[in-house]
């Protein structure tokens, strides 16, 4: 078995080079360490200092066979006959501290600071070579065991691959380590060797010490149910931190007060001095800055990642992590990929008004503001809507019912009204109120809570934690419209509602209709992000008073969208290539009834809803087994070809607005790249033609890096771009030319406001 570790270190300008031998081993072979020797002075052939580095049970035996002049010209010849060669000693005792010698005594013996760097310089070569640091793909990003996500993770058991690294490593560890151990606890099994080979190491300094147990509480997975026992001789071995947060939790353990606490890798300052073998903050002054920076730790809810919707998290399990480059797979929407329920939905509703854009459905007060809004007001002029309300009433309404309460949106109110005037033909009269039942009230029936349009189902949670103070009351809750993001999180919903009060089960939950759509996954709505980059633009263009004429009434569209007097955009929802032609959908739309396509449609919104619901159930609906575009290690993108068989403008920029950026990333496959890159460069030769009408939304998607293509298939860009005439299709100009900037390296990104380059 090898049982050396060599490596290289230099301690100053003014110090020779050092070659540093750590010898894991008993019973050295003297033969055997002097071809070691020679085979790495073959490739370090002005090293001048010799270090032997071993814990100090091998003194003696070292002494014996290396400290004599024999020896000592032996080395010296097998390297070469005039080599100067001088020969230190670094023994490490059982609690870490070192007994230092030189063989020729005129030399001065190396000080203790002066070690402790050639040991952590030994560290830091495993670290860099043994690829500690695993940093994720482009479009990945990691969901670490405590559940925080990181585009970079620490995998200890890399570094543990060598046996005499282990035991150079856990030899490092000593000086941390309590003078008894009886019992080590790691947070991962896959530290074990580096544990096994610390009880190794203390046993044999001490060989009346009994067996050392270790055992894996396997980290955040399983400590809750891990019963643990400890007294002054308990370690606990934890593999790497870079959040301190399970430090923090065993350390409130009272079953673990006694133990001590050892980390082997902390990315995160030590703010609370704890004991720490290798400390990024310190390797990054010492080594190297850019390999040790950058570990920052998000909640899910607070990640960029998922924000940005540019990279796919990946859950590492526990102690076991496969990090090869993650599989691309596309996929191409077809017409079976719209459901019976859409279908329907769009065939009732499509023509109301009703499906509207970037408003919140109350006061247009609140931030961010919601990308979808479904105006109830408007559906509830639907007759089929109507039957719908009149068929539930018949089949579910309670009788035993004492007042409605209805959410404080105008859809909810209207809805409430509707339901109250319907039941009183039946003869039930019934209060109706606002949010809440007034102070004092006594409710002796059951209670109505009606929702109009929902989306995270907060306020009816709220409206069910008010009404506890009514125990034992059956609460019915009626939904008019209901967004939901998947199946899987509605139907949790439902439960936390029906089980509000308890686990009595009374509780009912009604939906009338029903949509899915990615509701808050679009941490940022691609309208806010536009807005940004019109604000970033517009100083440019102060003297053109075309151009800065379309900016400013492109963004105050848009700021007026939120508000209550517009209640959200249905129409103008996109950019339009030419100024006098707004993007409209043909004749003929595959996602929808056939009846329904007979005449064009030039309300944006609404094939915007339907498009947004497509992708939304191909990202979370089982289709053969397969999540198309889910969440998972394989990253599914949306086939480009999508956007030549879908070749009306509505359609492909209801794609570009839906998509995450994950979906349409296509820098890294030359032949999808290569797809968009000349579709977009066709339409920029014919920006006037009917199947240029999305130029201006694609451009808009290169300039927020929702699109991305290779530079090297855009290569006639520059010169298209001359194509356009800012007075016929200014916006479509002003995206043009923002993306050649970025895409033929005009300008670097550094000069740009990082809100609009990372996307």
């Amino acid at each position: 078995m090898k049982h050396f570790y060599f490596y290289q270190a230099s301690l100053s300008e003014n110090k020779a080079n050092f070659m540093i031998c750590y010898y894991s081993g008993r019973d050295l072979c003297f033969e055997t360490f002097c071809n070691e020797v020679l085979t790495h002075f073959n490739s370090s052939i002005f090293t001048r200092n010799l270090v032997f580095v071993t814990p100090a049970f091998n003194k003696s035996d070292i002494e014996s066979k290396l400290f004599n002049s024999a020896a000592q010209s032996i080395i010296k010849d097998r390297i070469n006959s005039l080599q100067e060669l001088e020969f230190h000693t670094c023994f490490i005792n059982r609690n870490g501290k070192f007994e230092l010698q030189t063989f020729n005594e005129s030399n001065p013996i190396l000080t203790m600071q002066e070690i402790e760097k050639i040991l952590e310089i030994g560290l830091f070569n495993i670290i860099i070579h043994r690829n500690l640091i695993i940093e994720a793909h482009s479009n990945i990003h990691f969901v670490k065991p405590s559940g925080k996500h990181t585009t970079k993770f620490i995998d200890v058991k890399n570094i543990l691959e060598s046996s005499p690294e282990i035991s150079f490593i856990a030899t490092n560890l000593l000086k941390l380590l309590p003078e008894k151990v009886e019992k080590i606890y790691i947070d991962t099994s896959g530290i074990y060797s580096l544990a096994f080979e610390l009880s190794n190491l203390i046993k044999t300094f001490d060989a009346n010490i009994k067996v050392i147990s270790i055992d894996s509480f396997s980290s955040y997975g399983g400590f809750e149910q891990y019963n643990f026992k400890s007294d002054i001789g308990t370690v606990v071995l934890i593999s790497a931190s870079t959040s301190n947060q399970l430090y923090k939790t065993l350390r409130g353990l009272v079953s673990l007060e006694q133990a001590s606490f050892v980390t082997v890798i902390m990315t995160q300052q030590n703010c609370e001095s704890q004991k720490v073998l290798v400390e990024f903050e310190k390797y990054r002054l010492n080594h190297s800055a850019k390999y040790f920076e950058n570990f920052d730790s998000y909640s899910e809810d607070k990640c960029p990642m998922c924000m940005e919707q540019s990279s796919i998290p990946v859950v590492l399990d526990k102690s076991r992590f496969d990090f090869a480059a993650p599989r691309t797979e596309s996929y191409l929407p077809v017409k079976m990929d719209s459901d019976v329920n859409l279908r329907n939905l769009m065939s009732k509703y499509k023509d109301l008004d009703a499906f509207r854009c970037i408003f919140d459905g109350v006061d247009g007060t609140k931030t961010p503001t919601p990308e979808y809004f479904i105006d109830v007001s408007k559906i509830l002029q639907s007759d089929a809507f109507k039957v719908q309300i009149k068929k539930f009433i018949n089949r579910f309404f309670p009788l035993n019912t004492s007042c409605i309460i209805h959410c404080k949106d105008q859809g909810a109110k209207e809805l409430a009204t509707l339901i109250q005037t319907s039941v009183s033909d039946l003869g039930l009269n019934i209060d109706l109120y606002n949010g809440d039942i007034d102070t004092g009230t006594e409710i002796e029936k059951g209670i109505v809570v009606v929702a109009g349009s929902l989306e995270s189902g907060k306020s009816l949670l709220n409206i069910s934690r008010a009404l506890r103070k009514y125990h034992g009351q059956p609460i019915t809750y009626i939904i008019g419209f209901a967004k939901y993001n998947s199946e899987m999180e509605f139907e949790k919903l439902k439960k936390d509602l029906r089980f509000s009060a308890g686990a009595s089960g009374h509780h009912e939950v009604h939906v009338i209709e029903k949509i899915l759509l990615p509701i808050n996954e679009h941490k940022e709505s691609s309208w806010d992000k536009e807005i940004e980059l019109l604000l970033n633009l517009s100083p440019q263009y102060e003297d053109d008073n075309v151009l800065k004429e379309a900016i400013d009434a492109r963004i105050q569209l848009l700021r007026n969208a939120s508000s209550l007097e517009t209640k959200g955009l249905g129409e103008s929802l996109f950019n339009s290539t030419q100024t006098v032609h707004p993007l409209i959908l043909g004749k003929s739309f595959a996602f929808w009834n056939d009846s329904d396509t007979n005449q064009e449609c030039s309300h944006q919104a609404t094939v915007y809803f339907t498009i947004s619901s497509i992708l939304q159930r191909l990202r979370t609906v089982n289709k053969n087994g397969i999540k198309p575009l889910g969440d998972g290690y394989i990253i599914r993108q949306l086939d480009p070809l999508l956007f030549d068989r879908f070749n009306e403008g509505i359609i492909q920029a209801s794609v570009l607005r839906s998509s995450k950026s994950r979906e349409l990333d296509y820098s890294g496959n030359d032949a999808q790249s290569r797809i968009i890159g000349s579709l977009i460069e066709r339409m920029l030769k014919l920006p006037n033609s009917a199947e240029s009408s999305g130029l201006s939304e694609f451009l808009l998607a290169l300039c927020l890096k929702k699109l991305q293509i290779k530079r090297d298939h855009l290569s006639n860009f520059d010169e298209l771009v001359l194509n356009l005439d800012k007075g016929t299709h200014p916006m479509a100009w002003i995206f043009a030319n923002y993306a050649k900037t970025l895409l033929l390296g005009n300008i670097s990104e550094d000069s740009i406001s990082e809100d609009f380059v990372k996307f």
